[in-house]
């Protein structure tokens, strides 16, 4: 599969997305700051893998600065499909501003989260 490269604008400013597959596994890199106003494409381009029999997703959120709660929102949509379908949904790389709302909200007992891509592939395999 190509590498597919996104850039969406939103209110705080835009987010780059990344997709490739490894494997059966998606993996979809982030950069920049998710809000209300772009999340929504992302759930979308979720969406559009999951139709085409795509079961297993993670998430690199290494370079990701901020992140609202619509953000949240579509990672829990995401994961309640993939768990209907057998499938899973990771996330990785988790860490500054956006962890620490993460674990505010206790959102570490909903989701896996790795270290690093490759740790979140090895537990997938």
């Amino acid at each position: 599969m190509e590498k597919i490269h996104k850039e969406i604008l939103g209110l705080m400013g835009k987010i780059d997305i990344n997709c490739k597959d490894v494997g059966d596994v998606i993996v979809i890199e982030l950069a920049g700051q998710l809000d209300i106003y772009n999340s929504g494409d992302l759930a979308r381009l979720i969406d559009a893998y999951i139709l085409r029999g795509f079961k297993k997703f993670v998430v690199d959120l290494d370079l990701v600065t901020y992140w609202d709660s619509s953000t949240l929102s579509v990672f829990i949509n995401c994961l309640k499909k993939l768990e209907q379908e057998k499938g899973k949904f990771v996330l990785a790389s988790l860490k500054g501003a956006p962890r620490e709302v993460f674990e505010m909200a206790k959102f570490q007992q909903v989701f896996q989260v790795f270290e690093s891509i490759d740790s979140a592939l090895d537990a997938l395999d």
